[in-house]
């Protein structure tokens, strides 16, 4: 890439940064002026009381506290879904047989409401760590699953057909030509089941009490401290966008090779 074109490249991010931060200013600005004319539910509360709780939530204990046991849960099933989506899904998608005898099963699963697993989730392992990291990796999978499957189905014809004509061994195969090839398609399924993680983490914690940032958000609400509401969801969207925002830095990076060419 020439100079020239890095130096658009970057005058472009910045004026896309911009164009975001005056598009938040807008809605924050909106969002106070509803408040203070009295558009909306009287429990919403303004932008300037979601900061002001901002900064009391940081010194608080139980916050941290909180938000440690939420990021723990969804980063054990996060982790535990991306092995088993990536083991099966290049499993599945990699013989012809199997992915045509299983695909009834995974379009079921990936439709299937998982909440709806939650009581017997809870019968079966109680309000506990095992329930809520269970129900994350039910959610989380899918994504995964599916994505490696479709990178798994994007080997090209003549690529396979030399790996038989010259016997190319099994794990050679899978290391140097399989893998690579669905390599993307995998990174996009992470990224998405990492968000899932997390809003399941949140879910899970808020319907059945298990201690986590979905608790806090319960027990605020039941005190009638709104602003305390929106501060907490506050964080674990930031938390999200800060997993999504990592996990693409490093697809940009780590798969620089799948990106076509500037020139």
């Amino acid at each position: 890439m020439t100079t020239a074109a890095i130096g658009t490249e970057r005058r472009a991010a910045w004026s896309l940064a911009g164009w975001r931060l005056i598009a938040l200013i807008v809605i924050l600005g909106l969002w106070q002026l509803g408040t203070a004319i009295g558009l909306g539910p009287s429990m919403v509360p303004s932008p300037v009381e979601v900061v002001g709780a901002i900064g009391q939530v940081l010194v608080a204990p139980m916050f941290w506290e909180g938000l440690g046991q939420t990021v723990l849960s969804a980063l054990v099933g996060w982790f535990i879904a991306t092995v088993i989506g990536v083991v099966l899904g290049l499993l599945f998608g990699s013989s012809r047989f199997v992915d045509a005898s299983t695909s009834l099963i995974v379009d079921f699963g990936r439709a299937f409401p998982i909440m709806a697993l939650m009581p017997v989730v809870i019968l079966l392992l109680g309000q506990s760590l095992n329930m809520k990291v269970t129900m994350i990796v039910l959610g989380a999978v899918w994504p995964v699953l599916v994505q490696s499957i479709l990178g798994s189905r994007r080997l090209d014809v003549g690529i396979a057909d030399t790996v038989k004509i010259y016997r190319i061994p099994r794990v050679l195969w899978f290391r140097r030509v399989l893998l690579p090839s669905a390599l993307p398609f995998i990174a996009t399924g992470v990224r998405i089941a990492a968000s899932i993680s997390i809003l399941t983490a949140v879910g899970v914690e808020v319907l059945t009490q298990v201690p986590g940032l979905g608790r806090l958000i319960t027990l605020a609400q039941e005190a009638g401290r709104w602003d305390q509401t929106f501060a907490y969801l506050f964080f674990a969207g930031m938390f999200g966008w800060g997993v999504a925002a990592v996990l693409q830095y490093g697809e940009k990076h780590l798969l620089a090779w799948n990106r076509q060419s500037d020139d």
